[in-house]
């Protein structure tokens, strides 16, 4: 029996080697039932912003009427033609007049007579400050602290123009981007419609099918997205203004770019000056180094003189017997505790600081400005490859198509050069937008617009 059962073994064998050997079958994709579907609609327009600027200038204008920075350093100046006036005020004369009123139930003797019941006594008196080099040193330092707030005013316009011209690029790339994705939207609902018909002519399967309604599909899904950014770099726009809800501009990038070079003015020919900043920082230290001489300034002495005359006698009758009086008064600082000391160690610890903060700012400046440039240059160069990129991806797309519809390229062919599009024109957007935005910048990096003193 065993040489039997060693047969029928290798004859199994044989035989499953034989089948696995045979052909198998092709086996045709089914075509999808008729729950697979996806949103062939057109795509819904953007939403319309709360207010809708025109342009660059009517941004500019709106700045003063709301925007808390600019309104802020507009009122420093107020407060610091206030302090000088109050400064004034120690060297100016004083002039006060007083009227007293007194009743007594006996008489008294006011002013060498005999009065009694109601006496009035009227006094006009008026102190000069005659050396005061303190009060002097003050009107001096506040004179300075109006130069640097009317400065801040000028460096607030600065610091809003950059985050005007960057935030209003955005809303304008955003838009752009957001149009485009719609045109690319329509694009591929366009090669949906291109496979279907090539399936009902017999070519193609249901994989092709699928494969087109996943474009249109990945085509919708970043519309929203995009839409949330425009809104967003809108509702930044309405910030900066000071307002509420969101603001649109009714611009392009090109247009932009030649309002804003209107305002600013051409470019110098080199940037050497120092930027208002750096200005402001330095201003700050000969403050602080007048604020050291002004407690200095107090252990020297001061004179003062007053006067003053008056009247005193029976209230409404009379006689009033007149009454006057000059004085001179030398004060002088011998000690004070060591208060003085203190102080003058305090405001020296303040210069300091002040030079610090200056040359912070004056190495900030330079970063800024470098860096500033250069994004410049690298914007051009990355521009102008997204540009080379987009053309030959819609060369490629616009090939494909001809070849899709001629019978000779594969749906695949169709989608990924559709999809390679897509991606090729969002990268030249933000290009774009780099680009723009490395243009507005320089001008207020550089602190050579000369629209913002205006």
């Amino acid at each position: 029996m065993r040489p039997l059962a060693v047969v029928v073994v290798a004859l199994l064998a044989i035989v499953l080697m034989a089948g696995r050997g045979r052909a198998q079958p092709a086996v045709i994709a089914p075509m999808p039932s008729e729950s697979v579907k996806v949103n062939e609609e057109p795509p819904a327009p953007t939403g319309k912003p709360s207010k809708t600027m025109p342009g660059w200038n009517a941004l500019w204008g709106e700045l003063p009427k709301s925007t808390a920075d600019l309104r802020i350093a507009l009122a420093e100046i107020e407060r610091a033609e206030a302090a000088t006036r109050i400064a004034w005020g120690a060297v100016l004369p004083t002039i006060n007049g007083t009227g007293t009123l007194t009743y007594s139930s006996r008489p008294i003797v006011s002013g060498g007579i005999l009065v009694g019941g109601a006496t009035l006594n009227a006094q006009l008196s008026a102190t000069q400050s005659l050396i005061n080099f303190r009060a002097w040193h003050q009107i001096g330092t506040t004179h300075v602290l109006e130069e640097v707030a009317n400065l801040e005013v000028h460096e607030v316009r600065r610091r809003l123009g950059l985050q005007l011209a960057r935030a209003a690029a955005s809303i304008t790339a955003a838009s752009r981007l957001a149009e485009g994705n719609r045109a690319s939207l329509l694009l591929a609902i366009d090669r949906l419609v291109l496979t279907r018909k090539r399936l009902l002519a017999g070519v193609g399967d249901a994989r092709d099918l699928v494969r087109a309604q996943q474009d249109v599909a990945t085509a919708r899904a970043v519309i929203a997205p995009n839409d949330e950014s425009l809104l967003q770099a809108e509702e930044a726009l309405a910030t900066i203004l000071g307002t509420t809800g969101s603001v649109g501009l009714a611009i392009d990038l090109e247009a932009l770019e030649r309002e804003v070079k209107t305002f600013c003015g051409e470019a110098p020919a080199t940037t050497d000056k120092e930027r208002l900043d750096v200005t402001i920082a330095k201003k700050r230290i000969e403050v602080a180094e007048r604020n050291v001489n002004d407690i200095t300034l107090k252990f020297v002495p001061t004179l003062t003189a007053s006067a003053s005359a008056g009247m005193v006698g029976r209230a409404f009758e009379g006689p009033f017997a007149p009454q006057w009086s000059v004085s001179a008064i030398l004060q002088i600082p011998l000690f004070d505790g060591g208060v003085r000391y203190g102080e003058k160690r305090d405001r020296l610890a303040l210069v300091e600081q002040a030079r610090a903060r200056a040359l912070q700012a004056e190495v900030a400046s330079l970063v800024e400005r470098a860096q500033a440039r250069r994004a410049l240059s690298v914007a051009e160069a990355a521009q102008t490859s997204a540009k080379e990129a987009r053309d030959l991806a819609a060369e490629a797309d616009r090939l494909a198509k001809a070849a899709y519809a001629a019978g000779i390229g594969t749906n695949f062919d169709l989608i990924d050069a559709g999809r390679r599009l897509r991606d090729a024109e969002t990268q030249l957007v933000l290009r774009d937008l780099d680009l723009a935005r490395a243009r507005l910048a320089l001008p207020f990096v550089e602190g050579t617009c000369a629209g913002v003193a205006k």
